[in-house]
């Protein structure tokens, strides 16, 4: 049986894990003091994270390290190999009492090409130890006494190993280590001689090997290659693993085809795993690299105004460590947080690498470089990267402290002492009638007035609940309008109708009014008619049947009516929505149309109207339409002919699927908070007033992070670090993070949309394949017209030069 205190670690470890990443990465779990108890790496952190906490998969080993687990770390890394040397790095430096493996690093593997005059080519676990001489790991690192390059590392042996012997297929290099060995003396000895020579004294003093008798050695033993014609084949070794693997990988589908059209099945099936191969080569890593020496990599990332630092340690040109911390206090800036973190940071340390590398400039730079010279009593280089490994491995720093703030904030959240604090200390400072448990926050997102939209996000007992964000895209803008408060209130008003959505509630409260609803009797026809007839560029008298209309009366008496009319192929119009004058402006109208959609099961229903009423349907749940159905468009043309004084009608169209009562909807807040100031929290009020809600709202703007209250000119003072400000700055955040996420979203599908649905004759599978053979966009348009006729016709193609 667990223990209180163990089942409490295990509820946090499982809620911080929750919100770990999910990619390749390097875990760290430490006990109590800090100290790390166990490195592992895993191509899904989270999973593997997960999986130490099941129950059924737990042997006395892993027993043993979890009583002693008291929390963990991880750091990212873009690929499933940087997480395997990065493993192997920590290891060897960190020597943790749980593992028990790669202490020696032969779990990774380079091809080393030697030195010598005749090189040999083989598959090894280490490279030989030569500092001075080494240069870049993965592009022909030299190392060792007779300046061997090294290639790697490389995750599978065995595979590295089947793609040597793919490539002496195209580039026969392999001889007979004794014919090898000969020539090698023989040009040590003989340094004058020509290496062709060489070749011959050698040849005459051997005989044919074995391995030329079965077509595995080339034949340098016999004199059938000369010396030069097999350093030109080792040379295009090394240039294939320096990265040059175009030329084999067109061979090998060049040879793919061959064996397909020759019925060779099994050898096309090996040719498509060697391509397999070839392409998992392209995988490359930085976290080991010779080259860069010793070097600090430094990565910023502010999140609810706080700063957080990454420092990936390098020395010897291989990641051994990282520095990670939340900083006191605030920072507007990253080079605000650099110029104040640096110099704090490297007054304590001894150990002061060649170079920093840090995201980007700030003041004293230069200065700062001079005093770490001085301390370290050599020259001292600060650099900006800008592209290549080393701007690769400082994003990669960057990445980890913005994982590191997240999983701050995810351990402050699963500690329930800071929630309750936080929750309590807002109904403190704001006057609450109670600690709000379910909070939500809005925020509008655009780009240049395109693509606007809303998101909302909801905090329940102070942590995230995700599965009740929901997201708006904005009905009642045209692209290239800016207008925040405008957008805002077209939110909060398609959320606050949901509050009371509840049909038959509603429909009490117009019966407390005074108002009744049901279907029209047959003799109000003429009634109904009378109305039609007085407004005539109003509504439509096409086809008037009473059964159709539902009316609201008031002591018997219509005071509104509307109905659904049914066009051929079943095609749903909402029609003739009015209402008596004397009963306008209390929206009664919305409500009568809500009540007919309600009895809409499945499918659209479409409305006519002129543009000055589009918003009042959109707060319903009406979204424009690009284009109308055949028998809506002619009603349209044919009212306009009528009366040609009215503006032009535009439809808009309302999904049954998507307007079904949402549960996060009709649950409502304790609290809103607004992105922005005063202005955006007058248009929150305002649309609150207009629904009859009486719920909290401020608005938390972003410059100086104030808090602002109705009615109030001054923010509401909270203390520093106080724990209710920090959780309104992550509901900010988040929101924030929401709404760009959508936006940028819907822009990418806007983007390949409007580049390829013009295009004649290419419909939804067509594009799907394109995007899937060619990337994007841009690939179509770059493709040539034979790698096209693979999927389009010639028309085809016409039709996309001439448009893309």
């Amino acid at each position: 049986m667990l223990r209180s205190e163990d089942k409490q670690r295990q509820h946090l470890f499982r809620s911080r894990i929750a919100a770990s990443p999910a990619g390749p990465g390097v875990y760290r779990w430490l006990d109590a003091s800090g100290s790390v108890l166990y490195v592992g790496k895993a191509k899904n952190v989270r999973n593997r994270l997960r999986n130490y906490l099941q129950k059924n998969d737990k042997g006395p080993w892993k027993e043993a390290l979890m009583k002693q687990a008291h929390d963990f770390d991880v750091t990212l890394t873009h690929t499933e190999l940087e997480a395997l040397v990065l493993e192997t790095n920590l290891i060897k430096e960190l020597r943790p009492k749980y593992n028990v493996l790669m202490k020696d690093g032969k779990n990774y593997v380079y091809v080393r090409i030697s030195g010598d005059p005749y090189p040999t080519v083989d598959v090894v676990r280490k490279m030989d130890p030569s500092p001075p001489e080494r240069s870049r790991v993965g592009e022909g690192g030299r190392a060792g006494g007779n300046k061997a390059k090294y290639f790697g590392p490389y995750l599978s042996a065995w595979e590295t190993r089947r793609m040597l012997d793919l490539l002496h297929e195209f580039f026969p290099f392999r001889a007979c280590r004794e014919s090898l060995e000969r020539l090698n003396k023989e040009e040590n000895r003989e340094k004058k001689a020509n290496r062709a020579k060489g070749a011959l004294l050698v040849s005459r003093a051997l005989r044919p090997c074995l391995g030329h008798h079965i077509g595995q050695c080339i034949g340098l033993c016999v004199a059938a290659v000369s010396g030069e014609e097999y350093r030109s084949r080792i040379a295009q070794i090394a240039r294939f693993f320096k990265g040059e693997y175009g030329p084999v990988k067109e061979r090998i589908k060049i040879l793919m085809r061959e064996a397909a059209e020759e019925r060779k099945f099994e050898r096309a099936a090996h040719l498509r795993d060697d391509l397999k191969i070839v392409e998992g080569l392209e995988e490359e890593q930085w976290v080991s690299d010779p080259s860069m020496g010793d070097a600090d990599f430094i990565g910023v990332a502010l999140l609810s105004c706080r700063a957080h630092v990454c420092i990936f340690i390098q020395r010897g040109g291989k990641v051994i460590g990282e520095h990670c911390s939340a900083l006191a206090g605030s920072a507007a800036t990253t080079s605000d947080v650099l110029e104040q973190f640096l110099p704090q940071f490297y007054e304590s340390v001894s150990d002061i690498p060649d170079t920093l590398l840090v995201p980007e400039e700030f003041s004293e730079r230069g200065l700062f470089a001079e005093y770490l010279s001085l301390q370290k009593g050599r020259k001292v280089t600060i650099a900006i990267p800008e592209r290549g490994k080393k701007s690769h491995l400082r994003e990669l720093a960057e990445k980890n402290a913005l994982a590191k703030a997240k999983q701050g904030e995810a351990k402050w959240e699963a500690d329930a002492r800071n929630t309750q604090e936080a929750m309590q200390q807002l109904q403190s400072l704001l006057k609450l009638p109670a600690a709000p448990e379910r909070i939500e926050c809005y925020d509008i997102s655009h780009l240049g007035g395109t693509e606007t939209v809303g998101s909302m996000v909801v905090f329940r007992n102070a942590k995230p609940a995700r599965d009740h964000y929901r997201s708006f895209a904005i009905r009642t803008m045209k692209d290239g309008e800016v207008d925040d408060y405008k957008a805002l209130r077209e939110v909060l008003k398609r959320r606050m109708r949901y509050l009371k959505y509840d049909l038959k509630k509603e429909e009490q409260a117009w019966k407390k009014k005074g108002v009744t609803f049901a279907r029209a009797k047959k003799s109000e026809q003429a009634i109904i008619e009378a109305v039609h007839a007085a407004h005539p560029s109003e509504m439509s008298a096409h086809m008037i049947d009473y059964r159709q209309y539902t009316v609201a009366r008031v002591d018997g008496e219509i005071v509104g009516f509307g109905r659904l009319f049914r066009h051929p192929k079943n095609i749903l119009e909402l029609k003739s929505v009015w209402i008596a004058d004397a009963r306008r402006g209390n929206r009664l109208g919305q409500f009568i149309a809500r009540k007919i959609l309600h009895g809409v099961k499945k499918g659209k229903v479409y409305v006519i109207i002129t543009p000055a009423l589009e918003e009042y349907y959109a707060e319903i749940g009406f979204r424009s339409i690009r284009e109308a159905p055949p028998a809506l468009i002619q009603e349209m043309k044919e009212e306009k002919e009528k009366f040609p004084e009215i503006s032009d009608g535009i439809a808009m169209a309302y999904e049954i699927s998507r307007n079904k009562i949402d549960p996060s909807f009709t649950m409502e807040p304790s609290l809103i908070v607004v992105d922005g100031g005063k202005g955006q929290l007058s248009a929150a009020l305002e649309v609150l007033r207009e629904s009859g809600a009486s719920i909290p709202v401020i608005g938390l703007a972003k410059r100086e992070e104030d808090v602002f209250l109705s009615g109030k000119p001054d923010p509401v003072p909270f203390p520093r670090d106080a724990p209710a400000k920090f959780l309104l700055m992550r509901l900010r955040d988040e929101a924030h993070r929401f709404a760009n996420s959508l936006r940028e979203t819907r822009g990418a599908k806007r983007s390949v949309r409007s580049a390829l649905d013009g295009i004649p004759g290419i419909g939804p599978q067509t594009k799907k394949e394109l995007l899937e053979r060619f990337g994007a966009v841009s690939g179509v348009k770059e493709a040539g017209d034979r790698e096209l006729r693979k999927i389009l016709s010639e028309e085809q193609i016409r039709e996309l030069r001439a448009r893309l």
